[in-house]
């Protein structure tokens, strides 16, 4: 059966659920279709973070900004608890030669106009006592917050169907017709055709390979990430908690973290997030998916890291693990952009901050597909910043 639509999405996790949720309020007739259930993928295993403290000063502070207020904005408008918990973050700062990293991003985030504490080593154990004695310092980040990805994609879909949208889960895309203007004419599916002039590639780490089909070069690779899931009913700390070497993990300062190779090798650092189950979640790690190392091996190395910044956590059970990919851009920032191809949009390569960024992706895409102003330049975010993009 061939079905029409205004636009299609492609994608059912929170990018995809996301967008499709802002062009419907836009009064377009949407599809979103997913090859599995909706929020399967990456979505239900991620971390629901939502902070300013892992981008680096300048446009994607911004962004993270803006993208982190829309929660805010979501938390009011739908009718949906999806666990939105503001209570700031803090990242443990270990040594001279981080602190002085530290400072420089403190007074670039100041001047971004971002929340930002500086904390000595006094005020980091009197606002955490269950932090190891010999953390120096820490920066506390006020703005943001956590949320449960899965309840919020669901909260969206609800709406979306109340607006009119249609989802269409275990559907996947097969191909697409392209007139001769070089538009979007039809997406093919496994489950009947959909005529549409425009379509928001939003798959995560599947973007690329359905770029592909319609010609599209995608730079997207997969990145594989681990978290460890704490007995409930213990307390370790009041809010999300991680390393300052995270930045030093993402970005080259000239310095390196005191890790073994392994930890080094794999992206292995320290989080804690407590959840409103009463428990918490630990990471994390960070490599690519198709290596062949044993899960048990990262999984002790996320468990010793975590162990160096909260010994507490020694006497305390791991009730379970689990692990995603997150879809990785070569420059680690995301792609919000129109394509060589009339009418093909794309949302994806989100790295490790695809939910936060998630609902402001989706209302930046709902104003490029109706050919309004952007609340903000999406020039940085352009597919185009790629050399190697060019139609296959």
């Amino acid at each position: 059966m061939t079905k029409t639509a205004d636009i299609v999405i492609i994608g059912g996790g929170m990018q995809g659920m996301a967008s499709a949720y802002y062009l419907s309020q836009k009064g377009l007739k949407t599809i979103l279709i997913e090859q599995g259930d909706i929020a399967n993928g990456t979505t239900s295993r991620s971390d629901g973070d939502a902070f300013v403290s892992d981008t680096n000063p300048g446009y994607m502070t911004f962004f993270a900004k803006a993208a982190a207020m829309e929660f805010d904005t979501l938390a009011r408008d739908l009718d949906c608890d999806f666990e939105w918990i503001k209570r700031g973050c803090v990242l443990l700062i270990e040594n001279e030669a981080e602190l002085e990293i530290a400072k420089k991003q403190y007074e670039a985030k100041r001047k971004n106009g971002i929340e930002i504490r500086l904390m000595d080593q006094k005020e980091v154990h009197y606002d955490e006592p269950n932090t190891t004695p010999d953390i120096i310092a820490g920066l506390e980040f006020t703005e943001g917050g956590s949320l449960n990805p899965m309840l919020l994609s669901f909260g969206l879909g609800n709406a979306i169907l109340k607006m009119g949208g249609e989802l269409r889960p275990y559907t996947k895309a097969m191909g697409f017709e392209i007139d001769q203007k070089g538009s979007v004419a039809k997406v093919l599916t496994d489950n009947g055709d959909i005529l549409t002039d425009k379509v928001v590639l939003a798959a995560g780490v599947w973007s690329a390979d359905i770029a592909r089909l319609a010609g599209i070069n995608l730079p997207i690779t997969a990145m594989k990430g681990d978290l460890l899931v704490v007995e409930p009913e213990v307390y370790i700390t009041r809010r999300k908690t991680m390393e300052f070497g995270y930045n030093i993990v993402r970005n080259e300062y000239g310095t390196k973290r005191s890790v073994t190779p392994f930890m080094e090798a794999h992206g292995i650092g320290f989080l804690i997030e407590p959840t409103l189950s009463n428990n918490a979640l630990i990471g994390f790690s960070k490599y690519p998916v198709n290596s062949t190392l044993s899960n048990n091996m990262v999984i002790r190395a996320i468990a010793k890291r975590a162990i160096r910044f909260f010994p507490i956590l020694k006497d305390m059970n791991i009730i379970r693990t689990y692990s995603g990919v997150r879809p990785w851009t070569p420059d680690h920032e995301p792609i919000v952009s129109d394509t060589q191809i009339n009418g093909f949009y794309i949302s994806s390569g989100h790295c490790g901050n695809g939910i936060m960024y998630s609902p402001f992706s989706g209302k930046l895409i709902s104003q490029m597909v109706c050919g309004e102003e952007t609340d903000i330049d999406i020039t940085p975010l352009s597919l185009s910043r790629f050399e190697d993009n060019i139609k296959l």
